[in-house]
């Protein structure tokens, strides 16, 4: 139990160092975008590519730390069935969501992975007021979507140790 312990941590901080960079990514998009309207509004010049470049921000932003939000519990989660069940059919319930969500994220992945190498294999580029290639930020799609997959599968191999009580704030912790 101690080895998973150390692995879902060890994970946990991989998943820190990718909101970080989600964190940054923000910062940079915010800069772009006062930036941006600085430039239109008091110089009448635009700042060019602040679109496209604030899109691919976005997805950056987003699927670089949906993992870190399923691993923190911060991902909306309805008690409604499972308050009123014995606690092991509860445990089993859970089990088997963060195993279907395992799987589910599994095949968005793998969906993911088709979409940006295809995307990679003819160069797809972003056309508008700049010209950049669009395929990196499909493979970041990729990772986070597999990402969130692994954490669903730790989930439900630390649920299936270590049972927690959804309600539990500060059971995380313990693992």
């Amino acid at each position: 139990m101690l080895a998973f312990q150390r692995l879902y941590r060890g994970y946990g901080l991989l998943l820190r160092a990718m909101g970080m960079v989600s964190s940054l990514a923000t910062f940079a998009m915010m800069a772009l975008v006062v930036t941006n309207i600085f430039g239109r509004y008091l110089l009448n010049k635009p700042l060019d590519g602040t679109l496209e470049f604030t899109e691919s921000l976005l997805v950056l932003i987003i699927f670089l730390s949906v993992a870190l939000t399923q691993f923190d519990g911060g991902h909306i989660r309805v008690t409604l069935l499972t308050r009123r069940l014995p606690k092991a059919w509860a445990q089993v319930l859970n089990v088997l969501c963060m195993l279907a969500g395992a799987a589910f994220f599994t095949w968005c992945a793998y969906a993911a992975w088709k979409f940006a190498l295809q995307s990679w294999s003819f160069k797809e580029q972003e056309w508008g007021t700049v010209v950049f290639p669009l395929y990196p930020v499909k493979f970041v799609v990729f990772v986070g979507l597999l990402m969130l997959a692994i954490q669903f599968l730790l989930d439900a191999i630390a649920e299936t140790i270590m049972p927690i009580k959804a309600d539990d704030e500060s059971a995380m912790e313990h693992i």
